[in-house]
């Protein structure tokens, strides 16, 4: 479906592929949508994925969802196993568990900020791994079924989140200002 042209090699950066236009057949839209869901990345940015193949086919799976995901299909199991066969409960008080997991949610938060504001490029294990441990901070948020922390976990994302945007927007509002004053 796609090609990579020897001489754009040079040219892009190491996570991002020059492609060529294709003609695009209805099959190849239904499965590029199929792959997008999945990934959530351009073609050109398939660095940042995990690649599953079988049978010579290749999947893309987003390395930082597939740890999340990963980290909430194992941490609500063994978290509530854990509470299950304790003879106290486990998660007492309840607001260290939540710091415990604010804290452990931030692993991803860190690795993202410093990789869309730095010239620092993460690689797919870390970001599985940053994202196993975000998915596990989640998982103990639900076990302890709080209201209040649920809602403080996803002000802290969207704050993050937010935040990095009008960063980017400002600094790239900048530069676009400064490139007129700079060409004779």
């Amino acid at each position: 479906m796609f090609s990579l042209n020897d001489h754009t090699r040079a040219e892009t950066r190491p996570d991002e592929l020059q492609l060529e236009h294709k003609e695009w057949t209805r099959r190849d839209e239904i499965r590029e949508s199929l792959h997008i869901l999945v990934s959530h990345h351009p073609p050109s940015l398939f660095g940042h994925c995990l690649r599953l193949t079988f049978r010579g086919k290749s999947v893309y799976f987003c390395g930082r969802c597939s740890g999340i995901y990963g980290g909430i299909g194992l941490g609500i199991p063994i978290l509530f196993l854990l509470d299950a066969f304790t003879q106290y409960t486990l998660f007492r008080p309840a607001w260290i568990w939540f710091l415990f997991a604010l804290a452990l949610g931030l692993t991803t938060v860190v690795d993202w900020v410093t990789q869309r504001l730095t010239p620092r490029k993460t690689t797919v294990r870390l970001r599985a791994i940053s994202g196993f441990a975000s998915g596990f901070s989640l998982a103990i948020i639900f076990i302890l079924g709080d209201l209040f922390y649920m809602l403080v976990a996803l002000m802290v994302m969207m704050v993050s989140v937010g935040g990095v945007s009008v960063y980017e927007n400002r600094r790239n509002r900048i530069k676009k200002e400064k490139k007129p004053e700079e060409e004779p």
